[in-house]
């Protein structure tokens, strides 16, 4: 089967938590001292505080692998790996962080979904997912990428085949190692 011939599916998503707007006030002073929590299944990232803010702009990103066919119908990983969490909440003083609200984001349908922006508004909704009241939006940049791995190997595995056929007496094999670096941070 050539690469022409297999169904693309993203090996990893890069999602930047670019601001929120229109967010409910829990601070004190009439602002928030908010962040952002990003996760999918265990792997989870933080932005930074912006503190006495009622529209917060971080701009921080983060990426996530993506198991292999998670994308793909009845794809592995399970319900976990394919949604994405991004919790807004106000970081208190005294006591646990009040949540302010939060978007749950189906990845399996935001890929299929060709004629989607990158970049997009997304309602926050309360703790239980429910939209009860105005908790605002976050407004994200989803990515989805593949790291082609397969055509590398391929390539490397016809180079060995020339050499061997030039010196038929040398046996060797040729091993490559391609380490796996993501360009993002932990926040």
């Amino acid at each position: 089967m050539s690469l022409a011939d297999q169904q693309w599916s993203p090996t990893s998503v890069q999602v930047t938590v670019l601001q929120a707007r229109g967010l409910r006030i829990k601070g004190k002073s009439g602002t928030n001292d908010a962040y952002a929590v990003m996760q999918v299944g265990k792997e989870k990232y933080q932005t930074s505080v912006v503190e006495k803010s009622v529209a917060p702009a971080w701009k921080e990103e983060a990426s996530f692998d993506l198991p292999p066919l998670l994308l793909q119908a009845g794809g592995g990983g399970g319900k976990d790996r394919s949604t994405l969490h991004v919790q807004v909440l106000h970081r208190a003083l005294v006591g646990p962080d009040k949540l302010l609200g939060q978007a749950v984001i189906n990845l399996l349908q935001l890929s299929e979904d060709k004629t989607r922006n990158k970049t997009e508004w997304f309602k926050l909704l309360d703790k239980t997912g429910k939209p009860d009241k105005d908790r605002g939006e976050v407004l994200l940049d989803v990515q989805f990428m593949r790291n082609n791995m397969t055509a590398s190997m391929f390539d490397l595995s016809a180079a060995g085949k020339i050499i061997n056929r030039r010196h038929p007496s040398t046996h060797f094999q040729m091993l490559a190692v391609f380490p796996t670096a993501s360009i993002s941070r932990k926040l």
